[in-house]
């Protein structure tokens, strides 16, 4: 877009099919006229929030928000028309008008009380936009933050939100699954459920039943239902060992019984039609009790008689229930035996991720969905570069071969410590995207992003993240991190000097400027952006030093380090504290503080 157009309309994300900016500004107050023609009141409801977020003031200007799918025929899609004296929205449908009024306050400055005058004609490329938030491997995010996220979210036209709940869910009939560190309650899904829907936002749940069932299978009570049997709580298991997890043996009939337990309570939280069961790697699926009756071929069918038998479950109670590539991938003959109302969700997160895989789901007769992710799982700040390759790759193969929907993911492996904030990147590209498959990415979508979570106009803070990032692509840099020192050989690859002086003097660098930006912003959200980043990219240069002098590319002075470790791991603490529950905190302290003793035990014997 012209970089003369006025700011508001090159803030807009995603950027819309069609805009022509024209001359001038509509003014516009808090007791300016409204009408609304829509049946949907959650339409009406959401132009009331916009309205009052002007000032107050009788602008002359009208407003009219109309549904009317004569004049616009996708029922997500929307036209909006913004002149002098007249604001006129229409949408196809309801979620058209809703998805228009978030591209109506894009444009809106609320200070000035005027919105850019422009014609914006609008619509997805996929039907199902959305986003899957890990908060079951270390962190469970506070009400506060769900709906911050479920705003955000819907800014963004997203209008799907699955939450990873696994062991994350306060289970009525063994509340022992989740613990006592602050799980989500049912009551609290429901509200969030509201909260959502409310957005037009479907809430949607992923439970793992069948692999990734570490908590569940490792507790004693359970422990027999494991096709291969825990050997030690959960709680005395690595985070490697805890991603890995535990598999349900599927051909004992307890094993269902617990399943159909599980999706009982969840399935009484959740109003969404649609379920994730997951199914994904169940790694040790015929290896253990059942090697002898499930050889290859018996193993495909055995987990499609699983997936079976866990749709059935969620059918009978009206849902739809959708589950990942992985394991099916490998036993392309089988599906066909899949129920036809399930949904394939299609991943892979790095460059070996085998994308033109989506068109055979697609040819099979599957409801299909694209997932990539937003690379922040195992790393201090997420891997921006392998993301925005990940994301417009499945984009644009989904949109090519016909699927449905976008499901971008955000996983939280190893205690999830990346900051929700470090995501934003990847998960606005994965909404953009989403909207448009072809979405301008690289520096056109940074200086949009810039505008709308860091409030500037400079692009260099998200060059500088890009640039500390980027050792990311191929290094694993928070299991490095959390790694012993005395274990660091099993987390190949190794950086290479230059690697960790370039990415070093970038984090600094991001953090000087995340600071600064810090310092002249008002906004909450930003607010919190801008601290969780520049917090992240502290870690990130702790990262680079502790390896640079293990490697003796720097003389080594591991009190020092180990001192600005720890002043790092209080920050943590408090912003931690400020937007989560406690959940996975003291995992994560224990460990940073371990790697502090692990530096001064090494200085004395240095």
């Amino acid at each position: 877009m012209d970089n003369q157009a006025p700011k508001s309309t090159r803030s807009l994300l995603p950027i819309p099919v069609r805009l022509e900016a024209r001359e001038g500004a509509c003014s516009i107050g808090r007791d300016s006229s409204m009408e609304i023609r829509c049946t949907d009141k959650r339409v009406e409801r959401a132009a009331s929030r916009w309205r009052g977020g002007l000032s107050s003031g009788s602008a002359a200007a009208k407003v009219l928000v109309a549904e009317d799918s004569a004049a616009v025929e996708h029922g997500q899609g929307y036209r909006l028309v913004i002149e002098p004296g007249r604001i006129e929205l229409v949408g196809g449908g309801p979620a058209g008008c809703f998805h228009g009024l978030q591209t109506l306050r894009q444009l809106t400055d609320f200070a000035a009380g005027s919105v850019a005058c422009c014609r914006v004609e609008d619509q997805p490329d996929f039907a199902t936009r959305g986003l899957l938030h890990d908060v079951t491997r270390g962190k469970v995010p506070t009400m506060a933050t769900l709906r911050m996220l479920v705003d955000r979210l819907a800014s963004l036209k997203i209008n799907q939100l699955q939450l990873n709940i696994e062991h994350a869910f306060v289970f009525a009939f063994d509340p022992e699954i989740c613990g006592p560190n602050g799980g989500l309650t049912p009551d609290e899904i429901r509200e969030l459920d509201q909260y959502a829907k409310e957005r037009f936002i479907d809430l949607v749940p992923a439970l793992a039943t069948f692999g990734h069932m570490g908590k569940v299978l490792s507790m004693p009570r359970y422990r027999h239902l494991a096709e291969i049997e825990a050997s030690k709580p959960f709680e005395e298991m690595s985070w490697p060992e805890r991603m890995r997890g535990l598999t349900l043996d599927c051909l004992n009939p307890d094993g269902i019984e617990l399943i159909r337990r599980m999706w009982s309570e969840v399935l009484e939280a959740f109003s969404s039609p649609m379920v994730n069961i997951c199914g994904d790697e169940p790694w040790d699926l015929a290896k253990g009790k059942n090697r002898d009756r499930l050889g290859d071929d018996a193993a495909g069918e055995a987990y499609v008689a699983q997936v079976k038998r866990t749709h059935e479950i969620c059918r009978a109670r009206g849902r739809a229930a959708m589950f990942w590539s992985d394991v099916i991938a490998n036993y392309a003959h089988l599906i066909g035996t899949l129920p036809p109302a399930t949904t394939i969700l299609h991943w892979g997160y790095d460059d070996r991720a085998d994308y033109e895989k989506t068109a055979a789901f697609v040819e099979a007769g599957l409801t299909t969905f694209v997932c990539p992710g937003t690379s922040g799982w195992k790393r201090i700040i997420n891997a921006m570069d392998l993301a925005e390759r990940n994301i417009a790759t499945f984009a644009k193969v989904g949109r090519r071969v016909g699927a449905a929907g976008l499901l971008n993911t955000d996983w939280g492996d190893h205690g999830h410590f990346q900051p929700l904030s470090c995501s934003w990147h990847g998960i606005a590209l994965g909404a953009a995207r989403g909207w448009a498959a072809e979405h301008a990415i690289g520096k056109p979508f940074d200086e949009r992003f810039a505008r709308l979570f860091f409030d500037t106009e400079d692009t260099s803070t998200v060059t500088s993240l890009r640039a500390a990032s980027a050792v990311g692509t191929h290094i694993e840099t928070w299991r490095q991190l959390w790694t012993p020192l005395d274990d660091l050989r099993h987390c190949s690859p190794f950086p290479t000097e230059d690697e960790l002086e370039h990415s070093r003097g970038a984090a600094l660098e991001a953090a000087d400027r995340l600071r600064r930006l810090l310092e002249i912003t008002s906004d909450g959200f930003i607010t919190r952006v801008l601290r969780e980043l520049g917090m992240a990219c502290t870690f990130h240069a702790l990262w680079a030093e502790r390896m640079a002098m293990l490697q003796g590319y720097s003389k080594p002075d591991w009190d020092e380090w180990a001192d600005r470790l720890l002043q790092a791991a209080q920050r943590y603490v408090v912003c931690w504290n400020e937007y989560n529950k406690p959940s996975g905190l003291s995992d994560i302290v224990a460990i940073l503080e371990a790697r502090a003793e692990d530096a001064r035990n090494r200085r004395a014997e240095d």
